[in-house]
């Protein structure tokens, strides 16, 4: 799996709505959808987004969606080591 659970991510496909591609989602746990691209998990955008609901087509004002593992990359950050000096010797 690409991510795991508290991780950052930005959407890189959306077929349902293409313009949520780029944004940074909050990975927040394993979803219960089975779908055919694999693990899904329940992200968290920063703002409410419109997303269709796949059993009535409507839809659906919420920060939480279901995405596929597959269709997100995590983001990483710089490792932190505790034996890195807080100055620069002069």
């Amino acid at each position: 799996m690409n991510c795991k659970q508290n991780d950052l991510a930005i959407v890189i496909r959306a077929d349902a709505v293409p313009e949520l591609i780029g944004q940074i989602v909050q990975v927040l746990h394993r979803s219960m959808i089975i779908c055919p691209y694999g693990p899904v998990w329940v992200v968290r955008f920063q703002t409410p987004r419109v997303f269709p609901c796949i059993f009535t087509n409507a839809g659906i004002f919420s920060t939480d969606a279901d995405c596929p593992d597959a269709w997100l990359k995590p983001i990483s950050g710089l490792p932190v080591h505790d034996d890195v000096p807080d100055e620069v010797a002069a």
